[in-house]
């Protein structure tokens, strides 16, 4: 405190202003890793950062949604060609960026089983344990859908 009381009354200025400007700096990533429970309790994502990139991962799927004993298949993938591989361990999100002003993840890729197709998207923390996962056509926010998921302990 004493180098402040010796200081010149401009400089003494100067270093105020970013003592006070600190806290308008654009804040840290929210932390979005671990693992979430789809609404209707059929999946486990697990979203989690590899090589400094978020992904998420169709963890496990609850057995009710098994067919014949069998874990699902990606049956309505637009390509014939992916329609016999396994829904658990598929990535259906990718392509991560924050976005500071709005204080959420921007998504490039969000993959939908249901309906085999590939969306744009953003996720945002709604507490500890509430994701809230929006999807929309490439270039048309206002058309899509949001989801809550639950984190899963």
């Amino acid at each position: 405190m004493k180098i402040l009381v010796h200081m010149k009354p401009m400089n003494f200025v100067i270093v105020m202003l970013l003592f006070c400007l600190h806290p308008l700096q654009a804040g840290e990533p929210i932390d979005i890793g671990g693992k979430w429970l789809t609404p209707k309790g059929i999946s486990i994502v697990q979203i989690k950062l590899i090589n400094g990139q978020y992904r998420g991962e169709i963890l496990s799927i609850h057995p009710k949604a098994f067919v014949n004993g069998e874990t699902p298949k990606d049956l309505h993938n637009s390509d014939p060609a992916l329609r016999s591989r396994k829904l658990e361990g598929l990535i259906i999100m990718s392509g991560f960026s924050y976005n500071e002003k709005k204080e959420r993840w921007e998504i490039n890729q969000i993959y939908e089983p249901e309906r085999g197709k590939y969306f744009e998207g953003y996720v945002t923390l709604d507490g500890p344990d509430k994701l809230s996962v929006r999807g929309h056509v490439p270039g048309k926010k206002w058309l899509g859908s949001t989801e809550v998921w639950k984190r899963v302990k």
